[in-house]
């Protein structure tokens, strides 16, 4: 479902928080989801340091494309600019969110790109998942960094941090994040019983071209 007002956007916004919570893809107020509001220069962006098992919708800010509040009683999250940065840098993203979960941030940990080692993945995230250099949080560096490593794709690793994976839609995001998570998980477990990555077999690179080609077919039918 594509929010076609602020409140629409900012009930979003919670729902997707809570969902993360509930999915441990975060742990209290860390992490932060937005979404860019449709035909306006406006985001929704969950606040700064409330635990999502007590936010509102209210609590959650309305910024612009530079950062400004237009909306809100609290801080936007301190991670705004890199959000921000992505919506400036992809037409076709509308909606982000940014984990700390536990298969992917170790991922992020080792500083490990992720592999199209199952089907879907490719189609959903659109290939290897990457791993941007570190930068504090909150920080342009971080925001330059994680573009980069982004490209075309819908999730990235940030180096000793988390992950982050978008989208057109809110639901699309959060998808994308369950799935990053879960294959981080299946190849952390396949390296373990294979005794080291350099066992594991990726899809066959013709069906990594096809489901890539898939990928950038349904971002061109999304941002119609």
């Amino acid at each position: 479902m594509t929010p076609d007002n602020t409140q629409d956007a900012k009930n979003q916004v919670l729902h997707t928080c809570q969902s993360m919570q509930s999915a441990e893809l975060v742990l209290g107020s860390s992490g932060n989801a937005s979404y860019r509001i449709e035909s306006t220069d406006q985001v929704a962006i969950t606040p700064s340091s409330v635990d999502y098992s007590c936010m509102s919708s209210e609590d959650v800010m309305i910024i612009d494309m530079e950062g400004n509040i237009v909306e809100g009683d609290r801080n936007p999250s301190i991670e705004h600019p890199l959000h921000l940065a992505i919506y400036k840098a992809r037409s076709d993203v509308k909606a982000v969110v940014h984990t700390h979960c536990v298969y992917a941030s170790a991922l992020a940990v080792l500083q490990e790109p992720l592999p199209p080692i199952v089907d879907e993945f490719v189609i959903r995230l659109g290939g290897q998942v990457e791993v941007a250099e570190y930068g504090m949080p909150g920080s342009e560096k971080l925001a330059e960094n994680v573009v980069k490593a982004l490209g075309p794709r819908n999730a990235v690793f940030l180096a000793n941090h988390g992950a982050l994976c978008c989208g057109p839609t809110l639901d699309i995001a959060l998808h994308n994040a369950l799935l990053l998570e879960r294959v981080a998980h299946i190849y952390l477990l396949a390296s373990a019983a294979a005794g080291g990555k350099k066992h594991l077999k990726t899809i066959p690179p013709d069906a990594i071209e096809t489901q890539a080609q898939m990928f950038e077919l349904m971002k061109r039918m999304k941002k119609r």
